[in-house]
């Protein structure tokens, strides 16, 4: 076997894995989430979700101490506090979501090279 031969082989398989792949997590955003944790750039996505956490948990507590606070000067400490963490939370969730969409720009352009490599490669043996 040669290696344009060997070449084609791969890309056919790299293109019908990423089609199989592609078609898996495509509809449903708990699969691009799920995705999403097994990249390059896993790491920053659990930080990132662990900080949201911290400040949703953050929150609650200001919450909780906002409710039970008696004077003017507390109420409004705990409730800057509950604005600025849910100010935190949404940011955080926002940039996720916002590299959910990224990611699946990124798997579709990659898709459409392999499909006019492909394409090329069938009008070549033409």
């Amino acid at each position: 076997m040669n290696i344009d031969q060997q070449i084609k082989q791969a890309l056919n398989e790299e293109f019908k894995q990423i089609v199989k792949d592609n078609e898996s997590i495509d509809a449903n955003p708990f699969k691009q989430m799920k995705a999403s944790f097994s990249g390059k750039m896993k790491w920053t996505y659990m930080l990132v979700m662990f900080f949201s956490m911290v400040f949703f948990v953050g929150m609650l507590y200001c919450s909780y101490q906002f409710y039970h606070a008696q004077e003017i000067k507390p109420l409004l400490g705990w409730s800057i506090g509950i604005i600025l963490l849910a100010l935190f939370t949404q940011i955080s969730k926002m940039w996720y979501w916002s590299e959910l969409g990224n990611n699946r720009v990124i798997r579709e352009v990659k898709l459409l090279e392999l499909q006019v490599a492909h394409l090329s490669e069938q009008i070549n043996q033409d």
